[in-house]
């Protein structure tokens, strides 16, 4: 599998309408998608499955399947979720899953990916970015490395979310009705990197991380609107969200603790952000750069990554091509990079490429 540019696999770029009902947003997608969300969920599924044991007792049960009373609890589980953020993500989940002829609680569990590997302290599953001014046009660019499934970037679609004339563009996995990376034309771009959850306070009965942007980001609002806006509600885990937004120096780091959030902004040419917590306040909080388990050697490597971006742009590369260079190569990308994007909101210019 290599990394290709999205426009040149033939795949589609689909439109969900905000101004639908929920459960009616999602019916092409799911309907067109429905044997590839079912393949991702497959896997999905099966690697849960293997790090159950390391999830929170209340939601343990959703990454076991327990024969028939499976179906029910995973319906017991989003009722529950919907009650932390309202019914209508939930709606569109259910939609999903009828669609695609699979089980809602199989779904649920894909849309919350995010938060139970969290839960399960995934050290490794990670993300970089960078962003800086080219040409005094704030630019975005960012490597999603993710294992869980290892079919990530083959089942990457290419989401535009449209509310009248306006539309945002989102870099999505199919199944999943939360967002991981966006645009918004004239407006704004954000991606979000996974966060350590040692010595953070979580709130698990909060909003999911994905599903917390979407949100966010439906609102189609300004620059400083989506940064506020991140910023209003406790989270089930933590996060790291890069934004940029269309004026030079508009470029901001949120880290979210679950229920506390601190901002950062770029202080050099350009703002890192990597897997681990930056700032003397939050650094305590970081997992070591190597540790022992039943025997084996495991390396973090979002400090390597972070050296490595931090050697390499000393100052901004001075094109968009040039800016994903910087990227490319390891340690930075590596085969667990699944997903690659380099975002110019105020331009309009994207460019996304995917491991097929």
């Amino acid at each position: 599998m290599k990394l290709t540019e999205y426009t040149k696999t033939n795949l589609p770029i689909y439109e969900v309408s905000l101004d639908d009902p929920p459960d009616l947003r999602w019916r092409g997608v799911a309907a067109t998608e429905h044997r590839n969300i079912a393949a991702i969920l497959r896997e999905t599924v099966r690697d849960c499955t293997q790090h159950a044991d390391h999830l929170p007792a209340w939601i343990r049960p959703l990454a076991i399947p327990a024969g028939k009373g499976f179906a029910r609890l995973g319906g017991r589980i989003v009722n529950m979720v919907a009650d932390m953020f309202g019914g209508e993500y939930a709606s569109e989940i259910r939609s999903v899953a009828a669609i695609s002829n699979q089980s809602l609680g199989y779904v649920m569990l894909g849309n919350l990916i995010y938060d139970l590997t969290q839960m399960g302290e995934s050290w490794g599953v990670g993300c970089s970015s960078f962003s800086c001014d080219i040409e005094n046009t704030p630019t975005l660019v960012r490597n999603m490395d993710w294992v869980r499934p290892r079919s990530t970037g083959k089942h990457t679609r290419l989401i535009k979310f449209r509310r009248g004339g306006e539309h945002y563009l989102s870099v999505s996995v199919l199944g999943c009705v939360g967002v991981v990376s966006a645009m918004c034309p004239g407006k704004w771009a954000v991606t979000i990197n996974q966060a350590p959850m040692n010595g953070t306070r979580p709130g698990y009965l909060q909003w999911p991380v994905l599903q917390r942007l979407r949100a966010c980001c439906d609102k189609m609002g300004t620059y400083e609107e989506l940064v506020a806006d991140l910023q209003e509600y406790q989270t089930m885990t933590s996060f790291f969200a890069h934004v940029i937004g269309t004026k030079p120096g508009e470029h901001t780091v949120i880290t979210g603790t679950g229920s506390t959030f601190w901002t950062r902004e770029p202080d050099e040419a350009c703002l890192l952000q990597t897997n681990h917590f930056v700032g003397e306040d939050l650094e305590n909080h970081n997992p070591p750069e190597e540790w022992e388990q039943d025997g084996t050697i495991w390396l973090n490597d979002t400090y390597r990554r972070m050296r490595a971006l931090e050697k390499r742009l000393p100052e901004p590369p001075k094109t968009l091509s040039g800016a994903r260079k910087e990227i490319l190569g390891g340690p930075i990308t590596t085969t667990d990079t699944m997903q690659q994007m380099v975002f110019q909101p105020a331009t309009g210019a994207w460019r996304v490429w995917v491991r097929r």
